[in-house]
């Protein structure tokens, strides 16, 4: 009967083999499961900064721009109050001449 010994005994050694070859995938397999979720983490962060770094230029851009487009518009509304300051008087006369109260 040892040769249904030595069948069991390599038998066994199969079983341990294929074993020790599942454990060794798998670990590989979650090794490089893991590295490739680190991998994917670093470059979501990357692109989160550089969005986040787009997005502050483009803010300090348009309050820049917006500051300029206020004075702009200031300066503006100044010359035509000014204007309309000066041309009063002007605009009273041509009102009185239309409503025809010029006598």
């Amino acid at each position: 009967m040892d040769i249904f010994e030595n069948l069991k005994d390599i038998e066994k050694v199969y079983e341990d083999l294929i074993n020790n070859a599942k454990n060794l995938n798998l670990k590989d397999i979650e090794d490089f499961r893991n590295d490739q979720d680190k991998k994917f983490e670093q470059f979501i962060k990357n692109k989160n900064e550089f969005v986040n770094t787009t997005l502050g230029n483009l803010s300090i851009e348009v309050d820049g721009e917006i500051k300029t487009f206020e004075k702009k518009l200031d300066n503006a509304i100044k010359k035509i109050e000014m204007h309309f300051q000066k041309n009063i008087g002007k605009l009273h006369e041509l009102i009185i001449e239309e409503v025809g109260l010029d006598f």
